[in-house]
């Protein structure tokens, strides 16, 4: 297994027609972020990266969103998203999208994002899965495909569940990295998500930050008897004569 942090140039991605199926995988990506929104609550909502930022996040009940990039004049904040002006516990929800995949150092960006989070936060993550379609298209480079770092979502699972984060929910779509939206596109794709979700294009990743409780550890040696006796003993008192 290669090393996640790579001292590559990496291009990041400023929009999703510059991605293969973009706008596709941008509806996709946007229904499933849908679905999760108005369970999640708090003050600030982290948009991290081009492609997050231009996710429409209104259903949130959260009222403050903040979008953060690393260049663009368009945003909210401009910073490296690997080390965030932000305060410790300060974000209630972030969500990140194909970010992982154009990041020279994917486990500092997760530990960053584990910072800002609060106590019980939510991330929602979105990735490649490299058992796919577009892992099969991406081996061979074509150029019109940016370079893109491909990371099984069992890994990125391990990677959050080392960070203390509950994975509450996963999902796999955009089974065929295709353009058009046809019936027969339709169909497959819902095939393709209920039968073979391993080998869809993407997947999305619902975390919760857990806060640490302390449990009491119980002593694992136990007595058979009690060392010390409670009952009372009778001595006799030395008679005189």
């Amino acid at each position: 297994m290669k090393i996640a942090k790579t001292a590559q140039l990496i291009t990041p991605v400023k929009n999703w027609d510059e991605l293969l199926n973009g706008e596709r995988l941008h509806k996709q990506t946007q229904t499933q972020i849908e679905k999760y929104l108005p369970r999640c609550f708090g003050y600030h909502l982290l948009k991290l990266g081009h492609l997050s930022c231009s996710l429409d996040t209104t259903l949130s009940p959260i009222r403050h969103h903040v979008n953060c990039a690393a260049n663009e004049n368009n945003i909210d904040l401009q910073a490296d998203l690997q080390q965030l002006p932000l305060q410790d516990a300060s974000i209630d929800l972030c969500i990140v999208a194909h970010e992982i995949n154009y990041s020279n150092d994917p486990h500092q960006l997760l530990r960053e994002i584990d910072r800002v989070l609060t106590l019980d936060g939510t991330l929602m993550l979105s990735a490649y899965n490299p058992i796919s379609m577009f892992g099969f298209r991406s081996l061979f480079k074509p150029k019109n495909i940016k370079k893109t770092r491909l990371f099984f979502p069992n890994r990125v699972v391990d990677w959050l569940s080392v960070l203390g984060f509950e994975i509450t929910q996963e999902q796999h779509f955009n089974f065929l990295p295709l353009e058009g939206n046809c019936l027969i596109s339709n169909y497959v794709e819902k095939l393709g998500q209920q039968y073979a979700p391993s080998f869809c294009s993407a997947y999305f990743i619902v975390a919760k930050k857990q806060s640490a409780k302390m449990t009491h550890i119980k002593s694992p040696f136990k007595f058979k008897k009690p060392i010390i006796n409670r009952q009372p003993i009778v001595t006799r008192r030395p008679s005189r004569t």
